[in-house]
């Protein structure tokens, strides 16, 4: 039953998910797709002066990938603990990645991998995840944009209402690692530092605009009055089905 429970209470969130994963693969592969058929141009991107002393980590290749699964149970884990919190963030990662796409379309730019002899499969994987995209759209970090997302719906879960609230221990193990996710596009070298800096700028001044703009709020209130009239809806049919019985 709480399973059952736990999926109607989300499922709400399934369609803003399908138009998230578009946005996702409209901005990054869509961008992609338009250099690699010569369509838009790159300029090469430079170390900066703190890259120069980031080491190759290829172990954090691992934590890289948690990035959007850990982001998809996050996402529906906040979809069933507070509506406010969920469309505020949802907003936000839609207009961030909408952001990003237009930087890749307009500012492309390349980031040269370095020499690395790959010998554990740790190394192989790393090596693999370098070849399985071009290296373009790197400022700014769509990675990033996820842990920081990560965080933001971590801290702001738990509400002050009636909300369900989200267990500690999940919160306080999310964070830890989406910093180490932030962490591991450098010392993958995925991306550059300023990649970094840039993607929390941009995903704090849209979620900053989003709370002002009061549309978690509005949102959820929609969302709130369409259940309930779903639910009257529901006991209306009932109630005609059980007087129709009874004739």
């Amino acid at each position: 039953m709480k399973i059952k429970n736990f999926f109607s209470k989300i499922k709400y969130a399934i369609i803003p998910f399908i138009i998230f994963i578009i946005v996702l693969f409209l901005s990054f592969f869509g961008v992609e797709m338009l250099y690699k058929a010569g369509l838009i141009n790159a300029s090469q991107y430079h170390l900066s002066i703190f890259d120069q002393y980031i080491p190759l980590v290829p172990e954090f290749i691992y934590v890289y990938f948690l990035t959007f699964p850990l982001g998809i149970v996050l996402f529906f884990y906040l979809a069933y603990s507070n509506k406010k919190a969920f469309y505020n963030l949802y907003v936000t990662l839609v207009i961030s990645f909408a952001i990003s796409g237009f930087i890749y379309f307009f500012a492309e730019t390349i980031l040269t991998k370095p020499d690395f002899d790959p010998v554990s499969f740790t190394d192989k994987l790393l090596v693999w995840t370098w070849g399985s995209t071009a290296p373009v759209n790197n400022f700014p970090s769509q990675h990033c944009f996820m842990a920081i997302a990560i965080i933001i719906g971590c801290l702001t879960a738990n509400g002050k209402g009636k909300e369900r609230k989200m267990n500690k221990i999940f919160i306080y193990a999310s964070v830890i690692i989406s910093l180490l996710i932030c962490m591991s596009t450098v010392f993958t070298k995925q991306h550059y530092f300023l990649d970094i800096l840039g993607s929390f700028d941009i995903m704090l001044i849209v979620y900053s605009i989003v709370r002002v703009c009061g549309t978690g709020d509005k949102l959820a209130n929609w969302q709130e009055k369409r259940e309930e009239k779903r639910k009257v809806k529901k006991i209306e049919k009932q109630m005609r089905k059980e007087s129709e019985n009874a004739k």
